[in-house]
């Protein structure tokens, strides 16, 4: 996707700052895909060049500016999210979900509850299976259905003793038409990863942020 930056290279404005004038000129725009910020490089009097955001440029020209002295030529750039930030934040997403189940599965085997539940609830659904194949005696056949339900019960009290709510205790994908990947099999980005774009740049941003300087 295409947009205009707010300000055009060439814009030079007289701003003053409690008596203090001076001219401020656009030298130069980018756009800073981690974060999605407009970036400006800013000549001061010709003396010293700031580099600032689109929000403190804007900032600057509404509390001091005095009047605009030229303007220069827009440009545009492409802001659209890379492919490459959405697998990494997807991966690390992904990561995350891998890490929620390994918790609740290990909150899980701690509980002897738990065990005997599971115990109970796969030799009760083999032995409910083969009665039926075997056209056994229908009041046996409902005895060990309510024998697994029994089982059952007993499995879900001992989530809600934990606090796991029906289902955590299983991978879950959010997204069926990406498999969380942020990427559909055509190769273009998913809407889901478009909906959390921000969520996105704000990851990007935090592991620039974190790799060492060169």
């Amino acid at each position: 996707m295409k947009k205009t930056f707010e300000y055009a290279v060439g814009d030079s404005w007289l701003l003053d700052m409690k008596g203090e004038k001076s001219i401020y000129t656009v030298k130069d725009c980018k756009f800073r895909a981690e974060d999605g910020k407009e970036i400006y490089t800013v000549d001061v009097n010709g003396q010293i060049t700031r580099v600032v955001t689109k929000n403190k440029l804007h900032f600057l020209l509404f509390r001091y500016m005095f009047k605009k002295l030229k303007s220069g030529k827009y440009r545009k750039y492409d802001c659209s999210l890379q492919e490459k930030d959405v697998l990494a934040y997807y991966a690390n997403f992904r990561k995350k979900e891998e890490m929620r189940v390994e918790r609740v599965a290990v909150l899980l085997e701690r509980s002897a509850e738990y065990r005997d539940a599971v115990q109970e609830i796969s030799l009760f659904s083999m032995l409910l299976a083969k009665a039926e194949y075997m056209r056994v005696d229908a009041f046996e056949i409902v005895r060990l259905k309510k024998k697994l339900e029994k089982a059952k019960e007993k499995r879900r009290a001992v989530f809600a003793k934990l606090g796991i709510k029906p289902g955590e205790e299983k991978k879950r994908i959010y997204c069926a038409k990406c498999q969380d990947t942020g990427i559909l099999p055509s190769g273009r980005i998913c809407s889901c990863a478009e909906a959390r774009e921000n969520e996105i740049r704000a990851y990007v941003a935090e592991v620039e942020q974190c790799k060492p300087k060169v």
